[in-house]
């Protein structure tokens, strides 16, 4: 019968040490025991790691044994919710046009995602992994912009926030931190010199060039609020693509003003990798047990 192992992790805030502040984002823990949630309610054998126990290593680690336990048919679900970042590009792989590689805020430091596609090398041919990601990428955002209503005298809006780390404050933190991650990028074999054959696909908060948000008093995230509601507690039906065409459609008609009244949107991304498995595509989305019908 096939298994499936789940990895959950939410950033209420990071290492302030390495980072320069903590990035303080209250809905992500949530967002992180939701996904666990559904989860569990799937048959999946769970790991939630919570702010100070989401390290890089800790992360290694629990894919690293995902990788020796899951074989063709098995099933990996990892979801992230935190901040995004990115760091200067050292093999070129982000091609002309980015000259960054995004991350991950982790507690103790940006995970690279080129560390991720080095991970995913070492999952059997077979094995599906559906990854969801609540955050940003790319992109700099120097303040949180505030929502503005219309025909309102009042001063004191709650600010919405922006899910990433912005290129100054990037830079800040690589600069900081620099011989780490130098050595870090030494010891790193390139992605192209091994093969990915599992079959992932990712379903992301946004766009490359977009933001994941945080709203006011809001108990999740955007991304994942949608997320959550059009999964109904497992009322759902449908494939894992009609899934995400809908919480795009949902998150996507969210508009929100900054303090110069430019409208911003959030526009969630699909995208595969690795092995092509149509029946993954037309599977229902979280299920250990099913292959679609092709």
């Amino acid at each position: 019968m096939s298994k499936g192992i789940s990895i959950h992790i939410g950033m209420h805030h990071y290492d302030s040490e390495h980072y320069g502040d903590e990035g303080l984002l209250e809905t992500c823990e949530q967002d992180a025991m939701d996904m666990r949630d559904i989860a569990d309610s799937q048959n999946f054998d769970s790991t939630l790691l919570l702010t100070e126990e989401a390290t890089c290593d800790k992360l290694i680690e629990k894919l690293r044994l995902a990788s020796r336990t899951l074989v063709a048919g098995d099933m990996l679900f990892f979801s992230y919710s935190g901040h995004g970042g990115s760091v200067p590009d050292r093999d070129g792989d982000e091609g002309a046009d980015d000259y960054a590689d995004e991350t991950m805020c982790l507690y103790d430091r940006q995970f690279i995602d080129d560390e991720l596609a080095q991970l995913w090398t070492l999952f059997d041919e077979g094995v599906r992994i559906l990854v969801v990601s609540d955050s940003c990428h790319s992109g700099t955002v120097t303040k949180a912009p505030k929502i503005k209503k219309e025909d309102s005298d009042e001063d004191d809006i709650p600010a919405f926030k922006v899910k990433t780390l912005s290129y100054r404050k990037a830079l800040e933190v690589y600069r900081k931190n620099k011989t780490a991650y130098e050595e870090l990028f030494e010891n790193m074999l390139p992605v192209d010199k091994k093969e990915i054959k599992a079959s992932i696909k990712l379903i992301a908060g946004c766009q490359d060039d977009e933001f994941s948000f945080v709203l006011p008093y809001a108990q999740n995230s955007l991304f994942t609020d949608k997320l959550n509601k059009i999964w109904d507690s497992g009322q759902f039906v449908g494939t894992t693509d009609e899934f995400f065409e809908q919480i795009k459609e949902a998150v996507s008609s969210v508009e929100l003003k900054d303090e110069y009244g430019k409208i911003l949107t959030q526009t969630p991304n699909l995208y595969t990798i690795g092995k092509e498995d149509p029946e993954f595509d037309s599977q229902r989305p979280f299920g250990i047990y099913e292959r679609g019908l092709i």
